[in-house]
């Protein structure tokens, strides 16, 4: 944190001509720009006068106008903290948006929309990538902001006990985003699982499919593949068996492995492309971040969506509406998970002793053009 603090200051050194009021100016700026959070430390006073060019005196003076006015709080022998008391109409309270350290357009698309409800309830928004439970990166916001929402980096099974109770001990709100993080003890919104996969299945069996493939991604692991999403997978192969029996499976279900620090389109492109032109189904399951590799595959083969194939995808991305042909996909809306969220970040922060807050995000069947009905 003392590194990241550092890295503001140097951003521009200025001389503040040994005015106390333009070095007291400037610090209240870090603080009210959330550069300086509630309850961080400030660098040394002798490090901030090399920093902005100014006497030690002058910052000394500086500082302890803002103690005086309790921005700011000195512990002899510790150091000066930025005031955890400061209220919300000097200063905004601060939202980290939490989300795994790789791109994807949900991740970026949630972050708008939390920015937005943070925004308009007059939080100050702050986005903080991570790559795991035990990024520096997680722990330095959960003790800087004033709440985290969170999308989780790993399954939430492999957080570490500490880090565990800590988000447990509701000391600040921390909810997180769509993963079913309440069955170990945490504030969660989210979809149901079963019922999204459900609704899509009962839609392809109206449509007159039954022989339908679902494409996800796996891992190997002790020579065996484990699916990214098991709910998904689990409903799927229930609903499989018993309308075409357990021999069905293996000819439907395309589980693909996608190699670390790759996207998933060419490992999917290679296993649908492989599969030739005459497919054992007629329709396909699979998430959106797969859809291009599955598109780009059926094009390639000289097959037709929804002429020859159909396709009903599951997922939420502000530029699905510009897919052509015009996607029939599931979605549990990203935005409802962010002010949703934001609602239980209130709630949390007026009765830290609630039992666990959760909040299901109602999906909505958005109809296309990637769906044919079969002949009866």
């Amino acid at each position: 944190m003392i590194r990241f603090f550092k890295e503001v200051l140097s951003m521009e050194k200025r001389t503040y001509g040994g005015k106390t009021a333009d070095i007291r100016e400037h610090l209240l700026r870090q603080i009210e720009m959330g550069n300086f959070p509630r309850g961080s430390v400030l660098p040394s006073e002798r490090e901030l006068t090399e920093r902005l060019n100014a006497s030690y005196m002058t910052i000394r003076k500086a500082i302890g106008a803002l103690v005086e006015e309790k921005y700011l709080e000195r512990i002899p022998r510790v150091g000066t903290f930025v005031s955890s008391q400061i209220p919300e109409h000097k200063v905004q309270r601060q939202l980290g948006i939490v989300v795994p350290a790789w791109t994807a357009p949900e991740n970026s698309d949630f972050v708008m929309y939390a920015s937005e409800a943070a925004e308009h309830e007059g939080w100050l928004p702050k986005m903080v990538s991570v790559r795991h439970w035990e990024d520096k990166a997680l722990l330095d916001a959960w003790s800087s902001f004033d709440a985290l929402v969170c999308f989780a980096p790993q399954p939430v099974n492999q957080m570490p006990q500490d880090l565990l109770e800590k988000f447990k001990s509701h000391e600040k709100p921390v909810v997180f985003i769509g993963v079913p993080a309440h069955h170990f003890g945490l504030d969660t919104v989210v979809g149901s699982m079963e019922l999204e996969i459900g609704i899509i299945l009962d839609r392809l069996a109206a449509a007159g499919h039954t022989r339908i493939a679902l494409i996800e991604q796996c891992t190997l692991m002790n020579d065996q593949q484990v699916v990214d999403v098991p709910t998904f997978y689990s409903v799927w192969r229930k609903k499989i068996v018993e309308t075409l029996g357990e021999p069905a499976v293996a000819d439907l279900q395309i589980l693909v492995e996608t190699p670390r620090f790759e996207l998933p389109h060419r490992a999917i492109y290679s296993k649908v492309r492989s599969l030739g032109r005459r497919l054992p189904f007629t329709a396909i399951v699979t998430r959106i971040p797969f859809l291009w590799g599955v598109t780009a595959a059926l094009t390639d083969l000289g097959l037709r969506v929804p002429e020859d194939v159909s396709i009903v995808s599951m997922g939420d991305r502000q530029e699905l509406e510009f897919y052509r042909p015009e996607l029939t996909y599931l979605k549990v809306p990203l935005r409802d998970h962010a002010i949703q969220a934001f609602e239980l970040v209130k709630e949390r922060l007026e009765n830290p002793a609630l039992p666990v807050l959760y909040t299901m995000i109602t999906p909505e069947f958005v109809e296309g053009k990637t769906l044919r009905t079969l002949k009866k």
